[in-house]
């Protein structure tokens, strides 16, 4: 069967216009997932390290807990008693990380030592009684989320 000139140019043309509605609709999926990954990974720079301070502070009361200016840099220190001696475990943000650092409580501090615990946009901690507060300073404005410690002090 022979077809005409017509025919097979209107076919080739069917042809390009669906391959080219593929092409679009591929490159659409394509950037929004994009889009979904990227909005994923801010909202891990703030609720990973929430994660992260839940969990340490659990069973913590609020009279361990304080929020202090330490070179320039505010942190989060939690102070316990261990085998007879006085530890801190200090919380704070340095190059985009949330960042741990243990010490003895009479040692001088080091926050270059500290230990990479997960990607985050910097923290601001407030402490009002056994409330914590928790604020980060993101590029699309702000996120804040409140922990109740236990009451007292241990």
């Amino acid at each position: 069967m022979k077809r005409s000139v017509t025919e097979m140019v209107f076919m080739l043309l069917l042809l390009t216009l669906f391959v080219g509605c593929s092409f679009v609709t591929i490159e659409r999926c394509a950037s929004f997932y994009q889009r979904m990954l990227r909005e994923q990974r801010q909202d891990d720079r703030v609720q990973l390290p929430y994660l992260v301070l839940f969990n340490r502070l659990q069973g913590v009361s609020s009279g361990q807990v304080r929020v202090q200016r330490i070179e320039d840099q505010e942190c989060l220190v939690i102070r316990e008693q261990i085998e007879d001696r006085t530890y801190e475990t200090v919380f704070y943000v340095q190059a985009g990380q949330l960042m741990e650092l243990l010490r003895q409580a009479d040692k001088p501090v080091d926050l270059s030592a500290g230990e990479r615990l997960a990607a985050s946009d910097p923290i601001r901690f407030e402490l009002q009684g056994s409330q914590l507060r928790l604020q980060w300073q993101r590029e699309a404005g702000t996120a804040a989320l409140s922990l109740e410690l236990k009451e007292g002090a241990e």
